[in-house]
């Protein structure tokens, strides 16, 4: 078997990112993956304004002591401002253009001003609460690199910036399969024997929640022919997914239909959950065949398909993962497998404390819903104590593999 590393490694090794490129709105840009670095079309801020409500004045009018001087005018924002006479000052509104001749603004708590007159208690410094011109963003300033994610803060930087649309990397097209003759679709009546289907949907919300465009399959029996016939769409797709049927069961046909349609890259990875784990292609596409267990299935693909189709758009995938203390111990038997654990998160006495759920089943999907993050256990190590340090990566889209949930009762 594979460790984890060594299998994520000749996936990303495998998959050539996409060189196909679409032109979006700036505002509509958000989860997508740059493929140029955009560049200022003005600076930011545009010229030198105030920070705050107040009086724009020459610091050298007013001595240390303070003094009077006459109000001018008022500059509110979006106006064009004359140039401030010498001896006066002008009302400003926060954001409004700096008058020419001006070198500081005094806040309006500051000030007494009445009959067209301002009273300073004392005189401020040349540059005091003053924008500069370019000083966030200069003019052709570059905002970002190709492969990054275009976060919410970046669409509003690039906007600043007057850059109304930004070239980004075609999304990917993914088609996603469940297997089993078990299987039917929540809401449809469930006879002996049978289950509803609950990893499609997951991985499909997960795709969409990366920005991908994620094609619904359906679902497959157990049988040779209807699998070929499902596999056969790959063709039309960047990549396809499915779950279940990549074990040693009698049914479990996925394996010899990848065989047989395409090319086996690996099968079975030192992961727990999720050893039965294949990865190769059909014609194509790139082809991810998950276990069928939920919460291996979901694993497998934070551990091994998000990373990979973040490449394939040409950004740089990288778990996250920072330390904290156990909240309460964890022993196994048999090491072997790097195992990843669903925990809750919780500050405790001035450290960040992740607490394994009890009930850490492949099947057990409920749990992982109300787990935060994942405690790393090394496939060398049989486990930690309570208090003892230990890795984990966050269950979150932002920090790399998924979204927080909240907490909840285990």
């Amino acid at each position: 078997m594979l460790a984890v590393e060594e299998a994520r490694n000749r996936v990303l090794e495998a998959i050539r990112p996409v060189d196909e490129v679409e032109v979006v709105p700036t505002a509509e840009a958000a989860g997508r993956y740059l493929a140029e670095s955009p560049r200022a079309r003005v600076g930011s801020p545009a010229f030198d304004n105030s920070a705050m409500d107040g009086y724009a004045l020459r610091a050298a009018d007013l001595g240390e002591a303070g003094g009077e001087l006459p109000v001018a005018f008022t500059v509110a924002a979006g106006d064009d401002p004359r140039a401030l006479p010498e001896g006066t000052c002008a009302r400003i509104m926060t954001g409004a253009a700096l008058p020419a001749g001006a070198d500081a603004v005094v806040m309006q708590e500051k000030v007494e001003a009445d009959e067209g007159r301002a009273r300073f208690a004392e005189g401020p410094s040349p540059g005091a609460n003053i924008r500069l011109a370019g000083e966030d963003i200069a003019p052709g300033a570059g905002l970002a690199g190709p492969g990054e994610r275009v976060s919410p803060a970046l669409i509003s930087a690039l906007a600043t910036a007057g850059i109304g649309a930004v070239r980004v990397a075609r999304r990917p097209r993914v088609l996603v399969l469940s297997t089993g003759s078990e299987l039917r679709d929540p809401g449809e009546p469930v006879g002996p024997g049978e289950i509803y289907d609950s990893n499609r949907f997951a991985l499909l919300a997960m795709l969409r929640q990366l920005g991908v465009e994620a094609v619904d399959g359906g679902r497959v029996p157990d049988q040779m022919e209807a699998l070929r016939g499902a596999l056969e769409q790959a063709a039309e797709h960047d990549m396809v997914l499915t779950s279940g049927g990549v074990s040693v069961g009698e049914f479990d046909h996925v394996k010899a239909v990848l065989g047989e349609k395409g090319e086996i890259g690996f099968w079975k990875v030192a992961i727990k959950p999720g050893k039965p784990f294949a990865f190769g292609r059909l014609g194509r596409a790139y082809f991810f065949g998950m276990p069928g267990n939920p919460v291996s299935a979901l694993i497998t693909y934070q551990q091994f398909v998000r990373p990979a189709l973040i490449h394939w758009m040409g950004g740089r995938p990288a778990p996250v993962r920072i330390n904290a203390v156990a909240g309460a111990g964890y022993q196994r038997e048999k090491a072997g497998r790097t195992e990843f654990l669903r925990a809750r998160l919780e500050w405790s006495g001035g450290q960040l404390a992740a607490i394994p759920l009890s009930r850490q089943g492949s099947g057990m999907i409920w749990g992982m819903s109300r787990a935060h993050a994942y405690i790393v256990v090394d496939a060398g190590s049989h486990g930690f104590r309570t208090g003892e340090a230990v890795v984990v990566e966050p269950g979150s889209e932002w920090c790399s593999f998924g979204e927080p949930q909240s907490r909840g009762e285990e």
